[in-house]
């Protein structure tokens, strides 16, 4: 967080870059060596880095990494880093074979299950589901139900639905 006043120094093992989902800025995924964790900082409030000691136990942290990216969607882990359960149902139609492959081409850490000849499931854990939402939205029309452990998720995707169609008219026609 960009905090007035005195640069705040940070010792961290930097892992990747990351670009939001939501508003495209850039962060960078790191280990944080006082707080013990996986942490996320925006590109543009790092204001100088410099380079330390060569790590030790390098594998160490990879394995944290790799551990912690199997849940990642986009550059937020949420507050307390809780894992959400998310699964969208699509019908896809004869002729939008297209729609399947987008869907495997972007299902990052999800999987893509095949419920019968039209139906298909994309099911994820993920942290902070609210930052797949954007991707979600992306397939209105398509979805037949959706579900999310964190029930904000879902209210959030059916208010901007009616926010939608009221702002354009639909229902009453």
């Amino acid at each position: 967080r960009k905090s007035p006043g005195r640069p705040v120094c940070h010792r961290v093992y930097p892992m990747k870059i990351y670009v939001s989902t939501q508003n495209g800025r850039q962060y960078l995924l790191c280990y944080h060596y006082s707080f013990r964790r996986m942490m996320f900082f925006r590109l543009d409030y790092i204001q100088t880095a410099v380079l330390l000691e060569k790590e030790p136990e390098p594998e160490k942290y990879e394995g944290f990494y790799r551990s912690f990216r199997s849940h990642v969607w986009g550059s937020s882990t949420g507050e307390d880093f809780t894992v959400d359960d998310v699964e969208m149902t699509l019908y896809i139609a004869e002729g939008e074979e297209y729609i399947l492959r987008r869907l495997e081409r972007e299902k990052r850490n999800g999987q893509v299950i095949r419920l019968d000849e039209h139906r298909w499931a994309y099911r994820v854990r993920a942290y902070d589901a609210t930052e797949l939402l954007p991707w979600i939205r992306s397939f209105t029309g398509r979805i037949e139900a959706l579900y999310c452990s964190n029930p904000h998720v879902v209210r959030q995707f059916y208010e901007d639905l009616d926010a939608l169609d009221a702002l354009y008219g639909g229902g009453d026609g």
